[in-house]
């Protein structure tokens, strides 16, 4: 049915979804594949399947999302985290480990996929994280928690990094940086919108975080952006005094900077 339909993992997808009804992994499926199914086994198999086909994220289904080694609970509430921020996290955990951070902050906290990734690579640092959606938080603290990295992880509930009064020596995001007019693929459009559309544009929110981060005088910046904002985006950088490297994703398309504040 899957295959059918164009799902292009569809044998990895549907042993997924069979583990998570029977609560098993797929080397337990593979060792018992002669294991007869429950008629309300079967039953909800069959309706997760027909949500699949409706093009809702195997993660929304499954309740979980793979990231930095880590599983994580998600719902619909949070944007679904990609291998591709995986390298913000890396920078991000370089930054920290060279230059000695103690305190940075995250704009847009989601799921807290990535805090929690940073936190566990570096047990001295602490992260305010920020979000506008209570559900996002809600989520963001049941993830938190889960990993016990309370006292590593303070969630407030902001835009931006507005009444906050803490100094920072760096500040990442991964935000809503897509364009309103560029169409996206039917299972993206299941994620929270205010998570992927950063305006008419797409760099908005991105110029805002700059702006923010300028009056602030803060160090590093680090943030994941749209393949084709490298030249606006290094404008608005170098404008606010930020020197920025660019890099690239595996598939060699612009996807983010560093930055350093020179003035």
């Amino acid at each position: 049915m899957l295959k059918d339909h164009g799902i292009e993992r569809y044998r990895l997808e549907a042993e997924i979804l069979l583990g998570f009804v029977l609560c098993q992994s797929r080397v337990w499926l593979h060792t018992h594949f002669d294991t007869p199914l429950t008629s309300k086994c079967q039953a909800l198999f069959f309706e997760l399947i027909e949500q699949r086909l409706s093009q809702i994220p195997i993660e929304y289904l499954t309740k979980s999302a793979s990231f930095f080694e880590y599983e994580f609970f998600v719902d619909f509430g949070v944007l679904i985290p990609r291998p591709e921020s995986e390298i913000l996290v890396k920078k991000v955990i370089e930054l920290v480990q060279t230059h000695h951070l103690t305190q940075i902050a995250e704009i847009g906290v989601g799921s807290a996929a990535l805090s929690i990734s940073i936190a566990k690579a570096c047990p001295n640092l602490h992260i305010i994280a920020t979000d506008i959606s209570q559900e996002a938080l809600h989520i963001a603290k049941h993830n938190i928690t889960n990993f016990h990295l309370e006292d590593q992880i303070t969630l407030k509930s902001t835009s931006l990094l507005d009444d906050i009064t803490q100094d920072f020596e760096l500040v990442f995001s991964n935000p809503p940086y897509i364009s309103l007019a560029y169409p996206l693929q039917p299972n993206v459009l299941f994620e929270p919108h205010c998570a992927l559309f950063g305006g008419e544009c797409g760099s908005e929110i991105l110029e805002d975080i700059i702006a923010l981060c300028a009056r602030k005088k803060i160090a590093f910046l680090a943030c994941e952006m749209g393949y084709d904002q490298k030249e606006r985006l290094n404008s608005v950088l170098l404008d606010s005094g930020y020197k920025a490297e660019f890099y690239r994703d595996l598939a060699q398309n612009d996807r983010g900077f560093v930055a350093r504040y020179n003035l």
